[in-house]
């Protein structure tokens, strides 16, 4: 049970721990094969963009859940001790409106997809598949962000 729990707690870097490789391997590959003349995989940059897409969606809630996203450091610094929780608390607030709408608007782009039914050239795959990833990134941003302003509040980053 206890697996269980560390791989759902870590699944995002679990499944980015998989995608890279992944990615390397038919970068990789299609460049051998364009090297050495054996027949081309026309479908290999199309897979390599669609997995750094998700590599990066994904890699959104590993960066919040260790609060090592982008942050004007200097705010914090020039502000007096007590204010820092409310600023954290107010930055988790601005990124979870920020997700959250950018979760709507994804979600209305991949109903669109969905109903023409657009697929991609080489790997003929739905393109709701590719957009997927940005809601998913987003919701887990705004999971982790709260999870570490969590932590914050009581102590625990530490």
């Amino acid at each position: 049970m206890k697996k269980i729990i560390k791989f759902l707690d870590n699944w995002e870097e679990n499944v980015i721990t998989v995608l890279l490789p992944l990615m390397c391997i038919v970068v990789f590959l299609s460049t051998v094969f364009r090297f050495v003349k054996l027949p081309v995989m026309p479908w290999g940059e199309e897979l390599a963009r669609y997995l750094m897409i998700w590599i990066v969606f994904l890699g959104l809630g590993t960066g919040a859940k260790k609060n090592a996203h982008f942050f004007v450091q200097i705010l914090i610094n020039v502000m007096p001790e007590f204010t820092h929780r409310y600023i954290n608390i107010f930055r988790t607030a601005v990124v979870t409106a920020f997700c959250f709408i950018i979760i709507l608007l994804s979600a209305q782009l991949i109903q669109a997809q969905i109903m023409m039914g657009q697929i991609s050239p080489a790997l003929r795959i739905p393109m709701w598949i590719a957009y997927l990833a940005i809601p998913v990134g987003c919701a887990t941003m705004i999971i982790r962000s709260i999870q570490y302003a969590v932590k914050d509040l009581t102590g625990k980053t530490k």
